[in-house]
């Protein structure tokens, strides 16, 4: 295969470089004035300034020079403000009413001079959303290859380039990956998310090559479609489990893991995952996003573990609903299932990474215990919490202490080593004090393979995370304030240092331990941010 791979060349349609002739303000305000309903509605939608111009009205086609240098300030202030995750929660019927407006929208941010990282996400954004609008019909059902996508975006890339790059290979690596997904599990295992990122974030200037703009379009329609067909393919698992349970006779299910009840009935599970909704246009935050879909996620496997004991079987990996489902959803999605303007077409995003600064206060080191010391003592825990929830509330015993780091690790560690995963890249749950705990398959690893600095600092970052989900649920049965303040207090601490972290594996460009670390640092922010909700 021909690769390319000489420096940047950044040109992009007439009128890229400024000029001072009369031709070049015309095309530029008529740029600006094309472009103005998107500006006008982000602005009115996040209050990011005053209009210029009442509801409805454009600005004038033929300026005067206080006009023409008055607005073109305000696009200008307004191109520092918006954010590509505010683009992604304007309404379709305003981001995709007319291809010239968002044309000249997309147009602006290319041709802007000192480009940032913000401007770098509104771009890859604008483009993927730009080949969506434009793309023939026919393509939503075929392999979308390079020059299908260099020919929708020449109208926005003059000199598009559908010659693949060698550093952008690893892009064709993750769609390889992405295939063998089922489920938005697979994805969040695999890390294809943050993988794409990193290679974004690394890219530099080199990002905005044409030839690299079209291979990243490229990528995150092809991502997109994909995350479509594996959340309605958890959705659909969701509905069946629920009537599983139904036709069995049971009408309860314990879903803590979800953040459900623990006994929550199968008529709300139903009714929530008929109408489940994704968060954007409301609470969009980097951690609302990811715990929606994680929430979903935890609530596949507590259903089908349920399932699974209802019908007297050991529970499965959960992964997928079935044979049949799996090769439904693997089949190409037809055109209204995509294009609609109210569905997947723009709405459906993937969510971004989260970024939290803290101070920099680290754990203390932890090391593993071997023998069954640690477990008989999670055992007596667990005895005595059952004992405790059997005894009348006039004799209920006093919390229990808690957990310290060193338990806590020697606890995962012995349950792991007991019950190894059956698969290779399945999740696993540890139960410390009732309370469950899901692990990813690097998590896994790191506690029962032979480890290095990363392994350490993944336990850390599990640890962290268990302590906090114990402190939550104790929070939650007995009132125990004392606890959740001291694990929060903790967890937080060490944030900072798992960025630090990953940050030295982005440096010395070690994706895979970049990308592990982050999704498991998110995770431990998502957990941060619910055990917040539960303080006085």
């Amino acid at each position: 295969m021909t690769t390319k791979s000489d420096a940047p060349a950044l040109r992009f349609a007439p009128g890229g470089d400024a000029g001072s002739g009369p031709a070049d303000f015309a095309a530029r305000w008529a740029e600006a004035r094309a472009a103005y309903p998107l500006y006008a509605a982000l602005a009115a939608q996040f209050e990011l300034a005053p209009l210029p111009y009442r509801s409805g009205e454009l600005p004038p086609a033929r300026p005067t020079r206080e006009i023409f240098d008055r607005d073109l300030a305000w696009f200008d202030a307004l191109d520092e403000k918006v954010r590509a995750y505010q683009i992604r929660q304007l309404p379709s019927e305003v981001l995709n009413a007319s291809e010239e407006a968002l044309r000249a929208f997309t147009l602006r941010a290319l041709k802007k001079s000192d480009k940032t990282a913000s401007d770098r996400d509104k771009i890859d954004l604008l483009l993927v959303q730009y080949f969506a609008m434009c793309a023939p019909e026919e393509l939503y059902r075929r392999e979308i290859r390079l020059e299908h996508v260099a020919n929708v975006l020449r109208p926005l890339l003059t000199s598009a380039d559908a010659t693949p790059l060698e550093w952008c290979e690893p892009l064709e690596e993750i769609l390889k990956t992405l295939e063998t997904c089922h489920s938005l599990r697979d994805l969040m295992e695999h890390g294809l998310l943050e993988q794409g990122r990193l290679l974004k974030e690394s890219a530099g200037a080199m990002f905005y090559d044409p030839a690299a703009l079209v291979a990243f379009c490229r990528f995150n329609f092809s991502l997109r479609r994909a995350f479509i067909r594996m959340l309605h393919a958890d959705l659909s698992a969701v509905r069946q489990a629920v009537g599983a349970l139904e036709a069995a006779g049971v009408k309860s299910v314990d879903c803590r893991r979800a953040g459900f009840s623990a006994a929550e009935t199968t008529v709300q599970l139903r009714y929530y995952s008929d109408n489940w909704r994704q968060p954007f246009h409301k609470d969009y935050t980097a951690s609302s996003v990811s715990r929606a879909f994680e929430q979903l996620l935890a609530l596949r496997a507590d259903l089908e573990e349920a399932v699974a004991r209802a019908q007297g079987k050991a529970p499965a990996s959960p992964l997928p609903a079935s044979t049949e489902e799996s090769r439904s959803f693997a089949k190409p999605m037809d055109a209204a299932s995509v294009r609609s303007p109210n569905e997947a077409r723009a709405s459906v995003e993937i969510p971004p990474a989260a970024s939290v600064q803290v101070a920099p206060v680290t754990l203390a080191q932890s090391k593993v215990a071997a023998g069954p010391a640690g477990l008989a003592r999670e055992s007596s825990a667990a005895t005595a919490d059952d004992s405790k929830k059997s005894m009348p509330a006039a004799e209920a015993a006093p919390p229990p202490p808690a957990l310290d780091a060193d338990k806590c690790m020697e606890a995962i560690w012995e349950q792991l080593i007991a019950a190894p995963p059956s698969r290779g890249r399945s999740m696993s749950t540890v139960v410390l004090r009732d309370t469950k705990v899901l692990l990813s398959s690097w998590e896994v690893s790191a506690f029962v393979a032979e480890g290095n600095q990363e392994a350490e600092d993944l336990r850390r970052a599990v640890v962290a995370r268990a302590l906090l989900s114990v402190a939550m649920d104790q929070r939650k049965r007995s009132g125990d304030e004392r606890t959740l303040a001291s694990a929060l207090s903790l967890a937080k601490s060490e944030v900072s240092y798992f960025q630090g972290r990953v940050e030295q594996a982005k440096r010395a460009k070690n994706t895979e331990a970049a990308v592990n670390l982050g999704i498991s640092t998110k995770r431990l922010l998502s957990a941060i941010e619910e055990a917040e909700k539960l303080q006085p």
